[in-house]
């Protein structure tokens, strides 16, 4: 797990773009403003990025102009309280579960978001980065944070040079812990923090980005 997140290139209406089974070609227009989120834990990767905010790249097989848009500091984020969340998942999410003591051949990710290996994918990326620590079991996490209604999509991608099936869509889940409890602040802070980091496998080069909202129902 990498102490950053890049989302993937974005078209000027704000829509994901990236290359799925089901396209033959991933096209860019010319003279068209895209542009991608990235988020860093490290201040000197954050530094080098406000101290040089326009160069020029290679992008396929022609050149690009990239220049910093908006920079944005946190010192915590935050997300407000409330009795269900809806999560979109913006690009494939890969979402894996404990590895088994057994040996196995391949990984294996799940094409729907459990809430208890959804939580614990971001709790430990939370773990190994911040000095506070969030501990929320497996059995919690199934009780107090349901899956109430979803619309999801199973899609194909190229992930290390081998096809693999991960999820797009939103899943709405409902959030029962007791008010001010720890784990209703531990999963309302994970949940922020998904917001900017992502969720599962390979965060940092596009895969598992979401969208986390308080709904009223």
């Amino acid at each position: 797990m990498k102490p950053v997140r890049v989302t993937v290139i974005k078209d000027e209406e704000g829509r994901s773009i990236f290359k799925g089974m089901d396209k033959n070609v991933l096209r860019l227009k010319p003279q068209i403003n895209y542009f991608f989120d990235l988020t860093s834990l490290d201040i000197n990767l954050f530094e080098e990025i406000v101290s040089n905010p326009y160069f020029n790249t290679k992008v396929y097989s022609t050149e690009a102009s990239v220049e910093v848009g908006e920079t944005k500091v946190f010192e915590e984020v935050e997300i407000e309280d409330s009795k269900a969340y809806k999560i979109e998942f913006k690009t494939p999410t890969l979402i894996q579960p404990p590895r088994p003591n057994f040996k196995r051949k391949k990984n294996r990710y799940l094409l729907f978001p459990f809430s208890p290996y959804f939580l614990v994918s971001i709790q430990r990326h939370w773990n190994k980065y911040q000095e506070k620590k969030i501990i929320i079991s497996y059995s919690r996490a199934l009780y107090y944070f349901k899956e109430v209604d979803y619309n999801l999509k199973p899609v194909t991608v190229i992930y290390d040079k081998s096809k693999v099936r991960g999820f797009v869509g939103w899943t709405l889940f409902t959030l029962e812990a007791r008010k001010n409890s720890s784990l209703r602040e531990g999963i309302r802070k994970l949940l922020a923090y998904s917001n900017y980091i992502g969720v599962g496998k390979s965060r940092a080069i596009g895969f598992g980005e979401v969208m986390v909202k308080g709904v009223r129902k």
